[in-house]
């Protein structure tokens, strides 16, 4: 149930926010969603894109496989309203945040694991480029998801952002695992959670600004 004041903060946000079409709402959707995935891939391309290095290809697969439906569901779950038109709630989202880059960590963690030398350290990589390519790849599938959820969510933006950031990272860094062959914890913490976390904690300053009816969690 709505409270009476933020009923009204609901259809004072509506009312000020101008009618658009149902073309061009569609359009919007469909390019801001386009664009969130061909921006990544080019950039990723330009960077080099895939690389094995000493890893075996069935590694590489199955670190894919468990990384993609890792981001999978936490873009699904950070974007996604679910049965109640306020959205997620805050401890739902909250706890995206944190699963997901665990999540993440554990899984490399546990298919690097099982092969010879693939955890062993990579003195020349601490995990500073790995750190860059993932907040690079994730900038803008983080403007293009706040965008499209502007105004949305008049309870909890920041952590709206804060889950959308991290989902964002996680969609990075399946991009960055394919690109990267050194499975050194150090390395993973530095070059690839850490990123994780910064854009969720940079999506959580975008959310209190854009995400809510007003600035406030």
């Amino acid at each position: 149930m709505l409270t009476p004041e933020l009923k009204q903060r609901v259809l004072a946000a509506a009312a000020s926010e101008a009618s658009l079409t149902r073309r061009q709402r569609v359009v919007g959707t469909a390019t801001r969603a386009v664009s969130a995935v061909a921006v990544p891939l080019l950039l990723f391309a330009l960077v080099g894109g895939p690389g094995l290095g000493p890893r075996p290809l069935g590694l590489v697969a199955m670190t894919a496989l468990g990384t993609s439906m890792i981001a999978a569901w936490a873009l699904f779950e950070a974007f996604g309203r679910g049965p109640s038109m306020l959205g997620r709630s805050r401890g739902r989202l909250l706890w995206i945040a944190v699963l997901a880059p665990l999540a993440f960590l554990i899984w490399k963690v546990a298919a690097s694991s099982g092969v010879p030398h693939m955890m062993d350290p990579w003195p020349a990589r601490p995990g500073l480029r790995c750190f860059g390519v993932t907040a690079l790849l994730a900038a803008w599938p983080l403007v293009a998801l706040a965008w499209e959820r502007w105004g949305s969510d008049p309870v909890h933006p920041r952590a709206l952002g804060l889950a959308l950031g991290v989902g964002a990272g996680a969609a990075a860094a399946v991009l960055v695992d394919l690109w990267c062959p050194v499975g050194h914890v150090p390395h993973l913490l530095a070059g690839h959670v850490a990123p994780m976390l910064l854009l969720g904690g940079l999506g959580a300053l975008v959310g209190a600004r854009v995400l809510g009816v007003r600035a406030g969690d």
